[in-house]
């Protein structure tokens, strides 16, 4: 827009509270857009609008239009707590929309679900991790002596991966059954301690990686491998 125009425009909308002509006001328009182009820089609303010859068109600015921030709000920092019990409700949540009926222990014993389907019951451990600072690793930690101690074929660990994109927060879920892990530590993927340590960290195309070793794409979201 050019100034005359600007100037147009005042005295057709607000020409009761103008006393001004039109070429006053085109001179005053013109004077503050310029000092605010100087003393603000590129932080200005206005820029000036190029010619051909590699100048600036006399008189006539562009309004910048700001793009509105499309980066998430930080989740708060929450302790291990609330972490914890939020991932046991997400994987309920899953487990009934697969058809599972299911329900969280009162006493956590190294037990955190039971779910039942086809009059078949299964026994579920949830592992969160809330991923901070934009991270694509997840940390996990299972306490080997109660691993052993519930190491049957009917039980199912689940790992929660709290993570986002530039859009929205959201849960991927890494299903794994008790005999899996077990294999994996006797391949080494997961070293034999007193915690069993397992780290998930989310690569391109989509793939997923267990300690840097092991592809476990295949089991992520697919609580259909709870039978």
């Amino acid at each position: 827009m050019t100034t005359i125009q600007m100037a147009e425009y005042a005295l057709t909308n607000f020409g009761k509270y103008v006393q001004e002509d039109a070429e006053t006001l085109k001179s005053q328009f013109s004077n503050v857009i310029s000092q605010d182009i100087r003393n603000k820089g590129i932080r200005s609303d206005f820029r000036k609008i190029s010619n051909k010859q590699g100048g600036h068109q006399r008189g006539k600015y562009k309004l910048k239009i700001k793009r509105r921030s499309t980066a998430l709000p930080l989740q708060p920092i929450v302790t291990s707590l609330y972490t914890g019990k939020a991932g046991e409700h997400a994987v309920l949540s899953e487990l009934l929309f697969y058809g599972f009926n299911a329900s969280i222990m009162t006493v956590d014993d190294g037990i955190d679900i039971v779910a039942s389907k086809s009059n078949q019951y299964f026994h579920i451990q949830v592992k969160t991790s809330n991923s901070q600072n934009d991270t694509n690793k997840f940390q996990f930690k299972i306490q080997k002596d109660r691993f052993d101690q519930k190491s049957s074929g009917s039980i199912f660990y689940i790992l929660v991966l709290r993570r986002s994109d530039n859009k929205r927060y959201f849960n991927d879920f890494v299903v794994l059954s008790s005999p899996e892990i077990k294999s994996l530590m006797d391949r080494g993927i997961i070293r034999d301690t007193t915690n069993l340590n397992l780290r998930v960290e989310t690569q391109k195309h989509g793939k997923f990686s267990l300690n840097n070793k092991e592809d476990i794409s295949g089991s992520v979201n697919k609580f259909n491998r709870i039978k």
